[in-house]
């Protein structure tokens, strides 16, 4: 069971997902197929978006170790970010081609991300988005849209939001 403060940065992490243009938003997604289970994640027509919620060091260093973490490919997100209590995780110490966000109060303020609202697909050229563009395993994200549509026809919650 996610803490209350894990609660709270996972609803503020939709938010601001769906600020940024992310129409299908779904929290605490289970899938069958997919090992991960992202805190928050987002689809655009192109792209999708991952975001993991972090309240504690070790966790953010256990993170690292997952396969999805280690292999390219393998897991969710064009577009993947960290967010955490202001100063949690410093900027040098995100994976490669990973976004930083910092939960100020009942804000997300932008440390590590790509410039613009573009938000293109993984094989799409913009600017400073290919530095931040994942390729993303296909299999495991239409097991989550599969598992956010079921949701959905069950008249079950998708997002905290």
């Amino acid at each position: 069971m996610p803490s209350p403060e894990h609660i709270r940065l996972t609803a503020l992490g939709a938010r601001w997902m769906k600020r940024q243009g992310f129409d299908v938003v779904g929290t605490e997604i289970i899938a069958t197929g997919s090992r991960e289970q992202p805190d928050v994640i987002g689809f655009r027509a192109v792209c999708s978006i991952l975001i993991e919620v972090k309240i504690s060091r070790g966790d953010f260093l256990a993170d690292a170790l997952k396969p999805e973490r280690q292999t390219t490919g393998s897991g969710l997100g064009v577009y993947r970010f960290y967010l955490c209590p202001q100063g949690l995780i410093a900027a040098d110490e995100l994976p490669p081609k990973w976004g930083l966000l910092y939960a100020v109060g009942p804000t997300v303020r932008e440390v590590v991300r790509p410039q613009g609202n573009i938000w293109p697909g993984p094989n799409t050229a913009v600017g400073s988005w290919a530095e931040f563009a994942h390729t993303p395993d296909a299999d495991k994200e239409r097991a989550v849209l599969f598992s956010i549509a079921r949701r959905l026809t069950n008249g079950q919650p998708v997002s905290m939001t």
